[in-house]
């Protein structure tokens, strides 16, 4: 595109742009100012006006533009210019001059265009192909009505031509045919040769693939029975490691029993010997009450101890035993889950992806679950930590009260006791 109409391309779009902005409405002018002297135009006829010559530039644009064509479209640029800069602003409210210097203005361009530019090219453009149509239809007439006859003079042409050749060339042809059916019988002769090697070869061939599909199945069923060894050490490996653990627990519970028959043991003997002591102070007269209530206290600690460790064995026995019975469990479950899951296979797919979720959650349970979450250091604690001490301290009034006030009267009579064993000793030692 010429560099002229590149810039009255982009002045005529200023225009329009200042048109959508300087004129409020699209009323007609001499309507909406009710004035005579204005014309009946409105804001979107003069933009279709201003977009007609922008559309004309567009589509016939060119790159080469005569000189004095040129110079009277570059002088359009500073009209333009002037027309959106003083005209346009003062359209609204002088449209009787303005709107006549808009299209007067206008129109000049549109005259200089028409004269730079080929504006007829279409209706030529349109002659010259309604003509050189007809004459196309017409030859095509012709070649239509000489097509059959043209046919057979090129066929007849085309076998006169091949019996000239084949006769020109018949001596040559002879010798060649004689010289082919030598080699014929030569390469008749080899390819028989071959043919018995490729008979042979088809044979080892055939051998050989046979070979390679019995080791094929062979290699099929050793996988199979490696995938069977494999799933059956992997149970027999886990059985093994939850019997080892089963044994180990019951092995050392063990201990903890022997433990517990010689606390009770222990506790049996002091207790029994501490209660010869209580039955002879009974017998003798006038004894205190602090002497009793001392070998009394003595009593239940000489007991104290086989008991702590009594209530400690029958905890660990417990735990203990639990957790074997839960490994051997499993190591059971390990054992018989390849002989079941192999069943189950015969019966339905569902019932073994059902008997493998079953065992995984068998194996997946926690042997803690089954370990006392709270850890009691004595079973004054556990007595104190029990449901029912904390029912009766909720429910009872005054319980721990009680209690408190048991403890304090204990704690003050082994007080006052030791304060007049302190005293009499003084007195014993001065006699």
């Amino acid at each position: 595109m010429h560099s002229s109409l590149t810039a009255i391309l982009a002045q005529l779009k200023t225009v329009v742009t200042q048109l959508r902005s300087a004129v409020p409405n699209d009323e007609p002018f001499g309507n909406a100012h009710n004035n005579w002297s204005f014309p009946g135009l409105n804001r979107a006829e003069l933009i279709d006006e201003t977009e007609s010559l922008i559309k004309v530039i567009e589509e016939n644009a060119i790159e080469d533009i005569e000189k004095d064509r040129a110079a009277e479209l570059n002088d359009y640029v500073r009209r333009l210019k002037h027309l959106h800069t003083q005209t346009i602003p003062n359209l609204w409210g002088n449209a009787g001059q303005a709107v006549t210097a808009f299209m007067l203005t206008l129109q000049g361009l549109r005259r200089a265009l028409t004269k730079a530019l080929p504006l007829d090219n279409h209706a030529a453009a349109t002659t010259t192909l309604r003509r050189l149509t007809a004459q196309v239809r017409s030859m095509e007439a012709r070649l239509l009505d000489l097509e059959p006859r043209t046919t057979s003079l090129t066929s007849m042409v085309s076998r006169i031509e091949a019996a000239h050749e084949a006769a020109d060339q018949l001596p040559t042809d002879l010798a060649s045919l004689a010289e082919s059916r030598s080699k014929l019988e030569t390469l008749l002769h080899d390819s028989t040769i071959d043919f018995g090697r490729i008979e042979s070869l088809r044979t080892q061939a055939d051998e050989l693939d046979r070979k390679l599909r019995q080791s094929a199945d062979d290699a099929k069923a050793v996988i199979d029975r490696c995938e069977t060894a494999y799933s059956a050490a992997t149970s027999v490996g886990l059985a093994a490691a939850f019997s080892e653990r089963s044994l180990t627990l019951s092995k050392s519970m063990w201990f903890w029993v022997a433990g517990l028959i010689a606390a009770l043991a222990a506790g049996s003997h002091f207790g029994s010997t501490q209660l010869q002591s209580l039955v002879s102070l009974f017998t003798q007269p006038n004894v205190g009450t602090a002497v009793i209530a001392l070998n009394l206290l003595l009593s239940i600690l000489s007991v104290a101890a086989p008991v702590w460790f009594g209530w400690l064995a029958t905890k660990q026995i417990g735990q203990r035993f639990r957790l074997a019975e839960d490994y051997a469990f499993k190591a059971s479950i390990s054992r018989a889950y390849e002989g079941f899951r192999r069943e189950a296979a015969k019966v339905d797919k569902n019932m073994e992806a059902q008997l493998l979720a079953s065992a995984l959650n068998r194996l997946d349970e926690q042997p803690l679950r089954l370990v006392e979450s709270d850890s009691h250091g004595s079973p004054w604690h556990e007595i104190a930590a029990s449901d029912s001490v904390k029912q009766a301290l909720r429910a009872v009034p005054g319980f721990a009260g009680q209690i408190k006030e048991l403890a304090e009267s204990a704690i003050d009579a082994v007080k006052s006791r030791r304060t007049t064993a302190q005293k009499v000793a003084p007195d014993q030692d001065a006699a």
